[in-house]
């Protein structure tokens, strides 16, 4: 990837030489699928043209391949806007969740072409109150009653670059434990007819890693103030799930009882 961006700051000219490059990323990353639940693309990936193109066959063959879920955010939500991507990249053949905040969901709907797959794909869209919909369903959707949830675990009050990041890979994490657990089930009920509990679910994945990284910046805000960081959210992030973990649990025990 570095030499890739070092072609990108010569400007190159020689297409073979674009190609060569382009394809020794996709080898590089395509032979580790297999061993992954849940591919989070975005955070650090820049928009050098090659690696973007490259990202882009990855994308193809996660999707196509493996039916591998996807989780895109930052750069990768900037590549779904680009003319050669936004009318063809994403399929319905995995389960897609995009992380963008106001002014990166305002840049996709604009985007001419863009069409996001109807079946499988979700928006988690950050903010005070982060929502969580299906892709087909507008955030401004005058619906009473609409499809979706909202996480309204206060956070902290300050907003450090990087906690974006650490939503998507926890959201990555509790989609890719989504699917371990639908493969189980599936797999213990002897599931043959196609049926997958996954979509259902991945609301509600979704929502649990929102309620988990505002708990946790509202942690790290209570400890560090105004001087808070996003490594202190990321500290603080599995103290926030043992804690909540541990409410759930006693609140199931005191309906129980």
């Amino acid at each position: 990837r570095a030499e890739a961006f070092d072609n990108c700051n010569k400007d190159t000219n020689n297409e073979e030489e674009k190609e060569r490059l382009i394809a020794t990323m996709v080898e590089n990353v395509v032979g580790m699928l297999e061993k992954l639940h849940v591919l989070i693309l975005g955070p650090g990936l820049g928009r050098c043209p090659l690696v973007l193109e490259a990202t882009a066959r990855i994308i193809r063959h996660a999707q196509h391949e493996l039916g591998l879920p996807l989780v895109m955010d930052a750069d990768a939500l900037f590549m779904l806007t680009q003319p050669q991507y936004a009318g063809s990249l994403l399929t319905n053949e995995s389960l897609v969740v995009l992380t963008p905040n106001l002014v990166e969901w305002k840049r996709l709907e604009q985007t001419e072409g863009l069409v996001l797959p109807e079946r499988t794909c979700w928006i988690v869209e950050k903010g005070a109150v982060d929502t969580i919909r299906p892709a087909n369903v507008s955030s401004s959707s005058s619906d009473k009653n609409p499809v979706g949830m909202a996480c309204n675990e206060k956070g902290g009050w300050k907003r450090s670059g990087g906690i974006g990041d650490i939503l998507s890979g926890t959201v990555g994490t509790l989609v890719a434990w989504n699917r371990i657990l639908t493969e189980q089930q599936n797999n213990e009920n002897n599931n043959d007819d196609g049926n997958k509990t996954g979509p259902n679910d991945l609301p509600l994945a979704c929502w649990t890693a929102c309620c988990f990284v505002k708990r946790a910046t509202k942690l790290a805000f209570d400890r560090k103030k105004r001087s808070m960081t996003a490594p202190n959210v990321l500290e603080d992030l599995g103290p926030a799930i043992d804690e909540m973990t541990k409410e759930m649990m006693d609140t199931c025990q005191t309906n129980e009882d």
